[in-house]
């Protein structure tokens, strides 16, 4: 390889483009981690030049090019491999400049600009030669709109769906631009001054080092040693260059497999490229896919620093098994994990998804990919919910009875690799086979007597996430819907009250009928335990809550049975006081209320 540093404009004065192969990543760069940084190197030289100091110029970093074989006749182009998002960016900024300095009537400063950001091709019959830089395929109808449209007003006025993050970068840089030059003022002398001095600081004081690839050198290896370690790229981004760079060498229709494979990724980038929280961090949703689907792939624990070259590993054990159908079958599982938030909220499997968003629990989504996968008809739709409701139990029982979490990674992997390697089967009887058989505490699906206790004993308040405590009245409230009561529409937003308050003692007198010291103490604490219990939870709304809480109960059971519509308030009714007996009977009330909801096969 061959490595020169360069200024802007000789990067950008040849006439050459730069073309991003299809398979990178689209734009992703943002104002504050990479455009204002960016702003400030270039106005720190701009007021360097404008006072005649010593300028020294501003290292942007490196690119690296590989010259791509053309046809006589046909515009000289390089393969950016490595460098896209600063080189679009340069684009923007000197594209914004530009149409800024005609804005001003400043036309020769606006030529000046013109030449770097459009190649001079009068007897080329592809339009889009104009361009020095050509972003990858996700970004070019964008990028071209805004290259085109002449001016700050015109680009703001675009009708452009998504993130529009060219467009921003493009407005950003006209914004602080067009301040930078009247910072003084309409003064003509001033404002020429000034973009002088941005024209300079920004054609001969931004500098870069080009790195040119030579015939021998392996473009996919550069890549991915400047890439795979402590870069912003996502490891889906280092899987799809090594998949294509794979197609290419393969002499596959490479358009022709992005446009299959890989568009709905680059289209849908605010679905796929949206950080969601996987326990305490946040992840780009494709590679939190990635890593589901690697888990399922191996049957392992995937760490997620190594995932692509985990993926690397699979595609090179596969047997020669050709890029297309790496890509399909990729591909495949993503619609499968994409429609996991498409169902609809009251089906078994919207409800499923929702109450394992609830306890923040998605490790068992490798084995839900191969689930769903093999039960998408509607003929095995049945399979599936029977799946889906012993996972559930397995995962809820868990919960209340305190059972540890930390293990789930492993446990479902191996679950995963257990039922492929026996016969690959994936079959409901499989499945809970399996869920029965574990019999150490990490593994387990507690038996009824278990969750009983638990269920009666535990206090839920204190020891349950409140999502979760949530999640386990909505439930018990939906068993309770039969053909003969209204199916009431929970809203989210209810909140858990106590029908004993928290602060019970102005109007719930504790009545101890031994009078000693350990009578009384002991009521105190059997009081003070079933305060957070399940018997005295229940759900309200948020209007309701606060005007009932801590008042009286046959005042507070008046409101609650005049404004709520929930099934799981009706039986209050039939409790003209409420105490620790209450409770007890109303836990045991929900118990058989979960029994229906989680139930247990019983021993294997």
């Amino acid at each position: 390889m061959k490595a020169d540093k360069l200024t802007v404009n000789g990067l950008f004065d040849p006439t050459e483009r730069r073309e991003a192969p299809l398979f990178q990543r689209p734009y992703v760069w943002k104002q504050d981690e990479n455009w204002e940084p960016l702003w400030d190197s270039t106005k720190a030289v701009a007021n360097k030049r404008l006072t005649d100091s010593h300028v020294r110029p501003h290292f942007l970093g490196a690119v690296v090019l590989d010259q791509l074989r053309t046809s006589a006749g046909k515009l000289h182009a390089r393969q950016i491999i490595d460098g896209q998002q600063r080189l679009t960016t340069l684009q923007l900024a000197l594209a914004s400049a530009r149409d800024l300095a005609f804005e001003l009537g400043r036309s020769k400063y606006g030529d000046a600009f013109r030449r770097l950001t459009y190649n001079d091709v009068p007897l080329s019959e592809d339009p889009d030669d104009a361009f020095k830089v050509w972003p990858t395929n996700a970004d070019r109808d964008e990028f071209r709109t805004v290259m085109n449209t002449g001016s700050r007003a015109a680009v703001q006025a675009l009708a452009l769906e998504g993130e529009c993050l060219i467009r921003n970068a493009y407005l950003f840089f006209s914004d602080v631009f067009g301040a930078w030059l009247r910072e003084h003022g309409p003064d003509n002398d001033s404002i020429t001054g000034r973009l002088h001095a941005l024209y300079t600081a920004l054609r001969d004081d931004l500098s870069l080092v080009v790195i040119d690839l030579e015939e021998n050198d392996d473009a996919q290896e550069i890549f991915e040693t400047l890439n795979a370690l402590g870069t912003p790229l996502l490891p889906a981004d280092l899987v799809k260059n090594y998949l294509f760079r794979l197609a290419e060498l393969q002499n596959e229709d490479t358009p022709k497999l992005y446009q299959q494979y890989w568009k709905g990724f680059d289209d849908e980038k605010s679905y796929w490229r949206k950080e969601v929280r996987q326990g305490r961090l946040k992840r780009a949703r494709l590679d939190l896919f990635l890593n589901y689907y690697l888990t399922m792939m191996k049957g392992d624990e995937v760490i997620i620093s190594q995932m692509f070259l985990d993926y690397k590993d699979l595609v090179e054990s596969s047997n020669g098994t050709r890029a297309p159908e790496h890509m399909r079958h990729f591909r495949s599982y993503a619609d499968v994990y994409q429609d996991f938030e498409a169902f609809l909220p009251d089906s078994r499997e919207g409800l499923f998804f929702y109450r394992l968003d609830q306890m923040d629990t998605t490790t068992v989504f490798p084995l839900l990919l191969e689930v769903f996968k093999r039960y998408s008809m509607p003929d095995a739709w049945t399979e599936r919910e029977r799946i889906l409701v012993d996972l559930e139990s397995f995962l809820v029982r868990r919960a209340v009875c305190g059972l540890t979490t930390k293990n789930y990674n492993r446990f479902f992997a191996q679950l995963v690799a257990t039922l492929r390697n026996s016969n690959d089967d994936f079959s409901f009887t499989a499945i809970r086979q399996n869920l029965l058989a574990e019999t150490v505490d990490t593994q387990r699906w507690p038996p009824d007597q278990e969750f009983r206790h638990a269920w009666m004993s535990t206090e839920f308040y204190k020891h349950l996430k409140k999502s979760v405590q949530r999640m386990i009245l909505e439930a018990c409230e939906a068993t309770l819907h039969t053909g003969k009561t209204e199916k009431v529409k929970i809203e989210r937003k209810l909140t858990i009250e106590h029908l004993l308050p928290r602060d019970w003692k102005a109007h719930w007198p504790l009545v101890v009928r031994e009078q000693s010291p350990d009578a009384q103490e002991q009521a105190l604490k059997r009081r003070n335990e079933s305060l957070h219990k399940i018997g005295n939870l229940t759900l309200l709304t948020k209007e309701l809550n606060p005007s009932v809480s801590n008042g009286p109960w046959p005042k507070k059971r008046e409101k609650i049975l005049e404004h709520s519509a929930l099934n799981l308030n009706r039986p209050l009714l039939d409790y003209p006081v409420w105490d620790e007996e209450c409770i007890e009977r109303r836990s045991q009330f929900l118990f058989d209320l979960a029994l229906r909801a989680w139930p247990h096969p019983g021993p294997v």
